[in-house]
């Protein structure tokens, strides 16, 4: 299953990812298409003081093979909608890293 190509968008030097989290899931990973345009992903981590905040980006580096400090959250610190900006990753091969994730 493929994650939709609008949820991956090209910024200078990366990608902006737009996406859906759910923390307090039983266990953290991409869990599909949230919609057309997004890609819900969940968290084992609580929603409290930042801690799924940060389990999301360190969750983005591990499954890209980058360091945590080049995912960034680029809106929505307290929202569960976010955008995530992953540098030195091109769209597409973002969605194929975290489609062949979902599998």
């Amino acid at each position: 299953m493929e994650l939709p190509s609008r949820a991956f968008k090209a910024v200078d030097g990366g990608t902006l990812l737009v996406c859906r989290v759910q923390p307090g899931a039983s266990k953290s990973g991409i869990a599909g298409a949230y919609g057309e345009d997004c890609v819900k992903i969940t968290l084992a981590s609580p929603p409290v003081d930042g801690k799924a905040n940060q389990a999301l980006c360190r969750l983005i580096a591990e499954l890209c093979g980058v360091p945590k400090g080049r995912v960034e959250i680029a809106s929505g610190h307290a929202s569960r909608s976010k955008a995530l900006r992953i540098a030195g990753i091109p769209p597409g091969e973002l969605r194929a890293l975290l489609s062949e994730e979902m599998k």
